[in-house]
């Protein structure tokens, strides 16, 4: 039930009928006897504004930011959190007192602690092939950089996209990423087989798009690690198509795990029940016993 003491945390984007973030987040507030809720809020760019000075203005703890808003919402708040403003997306916004709006991304640390529990290779010694250049590739390859990268290649269906994050990382981080049009497929295949870890966050596999994939299956080789950025479906196209070429695979739900863990940290300054959050994921796909 929800009153005057509730309070309130959306989630941002569209479309957001894939999401289950909201089944994690009030399952935890739930387990920690926490008079918080969790809800969709659908926008569009034209709305994305007057929803955010709204939320100054109502009882609420935060919001979470997903595709197509992490990088637009940034105009809209007070202040950054040093990291974001580096990598330039926001997934996660705290209200602070007065109606104070501040940006955090915890897809970086989601996506690098996924990462390792699947992955014993070396940051500094591994290559690194995106798909994708919005706001999941920036978090993701920032974050690959911060971590030491020996390179990262990008490639995205729009070249300036593409470019952009490449200066974002170089600029920021460290000089190791570099641009592949994606109009030129026999230079991303030749890119891929000097790959160690594939990146597929074109959000191709889920959604209207679930079944599809962005890329040839020839691009994968045996060894490579293929990662997914889409939790539902939890095993799309791209990973079936991955595994069937020999390489060992990962979705994004650990991504999403444990971003989701971070923000309900920052959101109500207590320790994130993870198991109780993994099973709210874990039965919203079909996955637990």
């Amino acid at each position: 039930m929800i009153s005057i003491y509730t309070k309130l945390v959306a989630l941002l984007g569209n479309p957001l009928g894939q999401s289950l973030s909201t089944k994690m987040q009030n399952a935890g507030f739930s387990h920690c006897g926490l008079d918080y809720v969790y809800f969709p809020l659908e926008t569009t760019g034209e709305s994305l504004p007057a929803i955010v000075k709204a939320i100054r203005y109502l009882n609420f703890a935060g919001f979470g930011v997903t595709k197509p808003d992490k990088v637009a919402v940034m105009a809209h708040l007070d202040e950054l959190d040093d990291f974001a403003a580096r990598m330039g997306a926001v997934n996660t916004v705290m209200v602070q007192p007065g109606g104070r709006l501040k940006g955090y991304n915890t897809d970086a640390d989601g996506f690098i602690r996924s990462l390792r529990e699947s992955w014993s290779g070396s940051f500094p010694e591994s290559v690194f092939l995106c798909l994708g250049a919005g706001g999941a590739a920036r978090a993701i390859c920032c974050a690959l950089a911060y971590n030491g990268a020996k390179r990262i290649i990008v490639s995205s269906l729009y070249d300036h996209e593409s470019r952009e994050l490449v200066d974002k990382v170089n600029g920021s981080f460290a000089p190791v990423a570099e641009m592949v049009p994606w109009a030129d497929q026999k230079r991303l295949m030749a890119a891929a087989k000097g790959a160690d870890v594939i990146m597929n966050t074109t959000g191709v596999g889920m959604g209207e798009h679930v079944g599809e994939t962005p890329v040839d299956s020839a691009i994968f080789h045996p060894g490579m690690l293929a990662f997914d950025a889409a939790y539902n479906p939890p095993d799309p196209r791209f990973l079936q198509e991955a595994r069937a070429a020999g390489c060992e695979t990962l979705n994004g739900m650990g991504m999403l795990l444990y971003q989701g863990t971070k923000q309900f940290e920052l959101w109500t300054g207590q320790k994130a029940p993870e198991d109780v959050m993994r099973k709210a994921l874990e039965e919203a796909l079909g996955l637990s016993c």
